[in-house]
């Protein structure tokens, strides 16, 4: 399980070096609002696929792990954010905080569904259904990243 969820991380840190090395070799045939547009999306989806994984690796300490997945998705939306200017630094950041925490609550939730008030499952399901998240989360942004260096094309 814990090869599996840092194959993940792992997994998604790549796809977003790679998405940030092609969109800033082609930052020049884009204008800023588009910029803004793209860096808001990159970073807003990485931050939560990378947020949600790093739940799912922690065991309890629930704040220390959260001020980290603030950092980690900050810098990962200022880093798209400079692609373009000062305006899409400031809007990538609050994407990619936010996106960083909604990955960090939906994780706490997959791991522990009494928080929500709903029905508690067993450890089986619980693993299950972080695999089939995790899963998705590595989907969409797969899913992302390649609709993004589409748009390029176009």
């Amino acid at each position: 399980m814990l090869f599996f969820l840092y194959g993940m991380l792992i997994l998604n840190g790549l796809i977003g070096a790679f998405l940030y090395i092609m969109m800033h070799k082609k930052r020049k045939i884009f204008s800023d609002r588009y910029g803004m547009i793209m860096a808001m999306c990159a970073s807003g989806v990485l931050s939560f696929a990378l947020g949600m994984v790093i739940e799912f690796l922690n065991k309890n300490d629930f704040i220390v792990i959260t001020i980290l997945v603030l950092v980690i998705s900050g810098t990962l939306g200022i880093t798209f954010g400079a692609l373009v200017r000062f305006q899409s630094l400031l809007s990538g950041f609050f994407q990619g905080t936010v996106g960083g925490v909604m990955g960090t609550m939906f994780g706490a939730v997959v791991k522990n569904p009494s928080l929500c008030n709903l029905p508690s499952e067993s450890l089986y399901t619980v693993e299950q259904s972080m695999v089939i998240f995790s899963l998705f989360s590595t989907v969409l942004v797969i899913v992302t990243a390649s609709l993004l260096l589409y748009s390029f094309r176009v």
